[in-house]
């Protein structure tokens, strides 16, 4: 996609993890001026908007009374139809980005697919990344027993740490192999320490990952397949592999990411789906490594096998 279209930024994480305090750090950077801040908030009652601390070149519009991920959703993607001129001022759009705070409740998917599903949102925006929030305090017993907290990490693009002051030692590095298992891709980030410009809302560096096969997270039943081709792809097998995604689409594939080297191009190309969702391929500017060749990784939770497999064997075919 263009660099021309306008990045959004997803911002997630569970009840209480820190979304609006990183939030509000975020929106007092001057490289922050110009953005449109959509916050989805759960309930009657609504109170989070009032709190994100916001300049005149700021924005902030409130979708309340349900779910980002259900109800909503028609509500999200009409504002995004509307946003580039119902936020103008004489003919020009008065903003550079978009961040989405989501309610604590919602999984990431619904969001991440209506970005690439409407073909209106997918002509004037792109994914720019998926931000996590994790309490160090409660995370490991929320992850235990939220399955939409399973969801949120392993849609992450980047897993930002919150309350790690709170948490012991032992706890913390309890938390990091929790989180490198449910979402080996994405850099974690210690709130504490961590950089919050500009880099942060691109997509990380890709990185090649070769799990062993039907590696388990036991507690959580999550687990990782992978597929290697050491010699070009052809386009048309590619093509195959993406045409079938629909068989596997759907809440038991909470991230995949593939690599791909095809017949005929110098250069890789990426592509990434989270449940229904599916990214355009995009190609990178060079290889991350010397190695050339495709890698594919599914990261599951309760996904047809016969499926699951039957998908990936379409890449494995001569």
């Amino acid at each position: 996609m263009s660099a021309a279209h306008i990045p959004v930024i997803l911002l997630t994480g569970f009840l209480g993890a820190g979304k609006t305090t990183l939030l509000n750090r975020l929106l007092a950077r001057a490289d922050m001026a110009d953005t449109l801040v959509i916050v989805n908030e759960f309930g009657e009652a609504s109170l989070d908007h009032r709190l994100v601390t916001h300049t005149d070149d700021q924005t902030v519009v409130e979708l309340a009374s349900g779910c980002i991920c259900c109800t909503l959703r028609s509500g999200l993607a009409q504002t995004l139809r509307d946003a580039h001129w119902r936020f103008a001022r004489a003919g020009r759009r008065q903003f550079e980005r978009i961040v989405i705070e989501s309610t604590g409740l919602a999984d990431p998917a619904p969001v991440l697919r209506t970005l690439t599903a409407d073909a209106r949102i997918a002509e004037r925006y792109r994914l720019g990344c998926t931000l996590t929030v994790v309490d160090a305090t409660h995370a490991a017993a929320t992850l235990a027993m939220r399955p939409e907290a399973v969801r949120q990490v392993a849609a992450a693009d980047r897993l930002l740490i919150s309350k790690a002051d709170l948490a012991s030692a032992d706890d913390f590095m309890a938390l990091r192999h929790v989180l490198g298992t449910l979402n080996p891709f994405a850099p974690q980030l210690d709130l504490r320490t961590a950089a919050l410009g500009p880099a942060l809302f691109e997509p990380p560096r890709i990185a090649r990952y070769r799990p062993s096969p039907h590696t388990l997270a036991a507690e959580h039943a999550v687990r990782a397949d992978s597929v290697l081709i050491e010699r070009p792809l052809p386009r048309q097998r590619f093509d195959a592999w993406l045409a079938a995604w629909p068989d596997v689409a759907g809440p038991g594939l909470l991230r995949m990411k593939g690599l791909f080297d095809l017949a005929g191009e110098s250069r890789p190309l990426i592509v990434q789906g989270v449940q229904h969702a599916l990214y355009p391929p995009t190609p990178l500017p060079s290889w991350p490594d010397a190695t050339r060749g495709s890698t594919v990784v599914c990261i599951t939770q309760g996904i047809d096998d016969t499926r699951l497999q039957a998908w990936l064997s379409i890449l494995r075919h001569d």
